[in-house]
């Protein structure tokens, strides 16, 4: 279809593994598909392939009715025709170049007033004034990923290819960049496929999420759906996070932000920042069960439900609760059978304010 890039494709190794990408994105518009999954699942490869900088050895892959790559006609569009802007990992900066250099080194081709209007588009999308004439080496972390996204944006691709973008930022600059990332991926008429292991900036960062294991992509949807309903075993081992729900912010008191979930309503350390729509993280093991009503608190959230699940799991029995919305527990086989633990089990969940921990949508 002329309005979507669509990848079905095979890259297989000698004596190694084989990648399947299998991947659909709109084309024109501000969509980020988060690629997720452990290291060696192939994530980075299929970037690659996408990209033109490997070759697949099988299927077919097409952008807005272009065919980049086709193994039944044999056909492969070079690199440079796809006009996709790839941020690297490490961002590969020239250090003897200053940021002027190094963004305005992405498009030779313009004439100097061209390239002088492009830089200055770039330096105030991404706050960069005052520093065109500074070397990486005497930039923060935080402002050499700008410099490396800057660079990248300025030849005003069609598809944005992210490689773990921010893994090479330490983990308060990390916090940071993620919100800002994340507005500005926003703010840009491009699909973007983002590759990343991390759980909470795959959260912050994903309209959509793609889950890879052993080579294939093994689900995809949007993020509280794939991270709170995974489609089997394999996909719960990798996303590892067992409760994701959207939630609003309906009231704040003593540090503390009320939120809306559902027809519930639950307590959570308050967040930084000015947004109000937040995806709501809970690990199974920080939810306690009780028979019967507990009287809820400002510092606990005591939520009446129905058990809908009873799935064991080695030494633990995974339950979810339909209390408002879907929320997992890991609880001890025998706790389970002291509980009588079964569907339809009138239950209690207890989860402490402290242990929901909130994105921002």
């Amino acid at each position: 279809m002329a309005d979507e890039m669509t990848a079905a494709f095979e890259k297989a190794y000698n004596g190694g593994p084989s990648i399947h990408g299998t991947l659909r994105l709109p084309v024109g518009k501000p969509h980020v598909t988060v690629l997720f999954g452990p290291s060696g699942s192939g994530k980075t490869t299929v970037l690659r392939c996408l990209a033109g900088l490997e070759r697949p050895s099988r299927g077919r892959i097409t952008f807005a009715g272009e065919t980049w790559f086709d193994a039944d006609t044999g056909g492969q569009a070079p690199p440079q025709s796809r006009a996709i802007g790839y941020l690297f990992q490490d961002y590969a900066l020239f250090p003897h170049l200053t940021v002027a250099g190094n963004i305005t080194y992405a498009i030779p081709d313009l004439n100097r007033k061209e390239r002088q209007a492009r830089l200055d588009e770039m330096l105030r999308l991404l706050r960069l004034e005052g520093l065109d004439d500074r070397r990486p080496a005497q930039l923060s972390g935080g402002q050499q990923q700008r410099v490396a996204l800057a660079r990248v944006l300025v030849r005003r691709p069609r598809l944005l290819l992210l490689d773990e973008p921010l893994s090479a930022l330490d983990a308060p600059t990390r916090e940071q960049v993620r919100g800002e990332l994340r507005e500005l991926l926003r703010g840009q008429n491009i699909p973007t496929l983002c590759v990343t292991h991390d759980w909470v900036e795959a959260l912050a960062l994903a309209d959509e999420v793609a889950v890879m294991g052993g080579g294939r992509v093994l689900q995809v949807g949007p993020p509280d759906e794939v991270f709170s309903r995974p489609a089997d075993a394999d996909v719960a081992a990798i996303v590892g996070v067992e409760t994701v729900a959207t939630g609003r912010v309906v009231g704040r008191k003593d540090g503390l932000a009320a939120l809306e979930v559902g027809r519930v309503r639950l307590w959570a350390v308050e967040p930084d920042g000015r947004s109000e729509q937040f995806y709501l993280c809970i690990r199974a093991e920080d939810v306690t069960l009780e028979i019967g009503t507990q009287p809820s608190s400002s510092a606990r959230n005591h939520l009446a439900g129905r058990v809908t699940e009873v799935r064991p799991a080695g030494p633990v029995s995974r339950v979810t609760v339909e209390c408002g919305f879907a929320l997992a527990a890991l609880v001890t086989r025998q706790a389970a059978q002291d509980l009588a633990l079964q569907p339809g089990t009138p239950v209690t969940a207890t989860v402490k304010a402290s242990a929901v921990h909130l994105i921002p949508r």
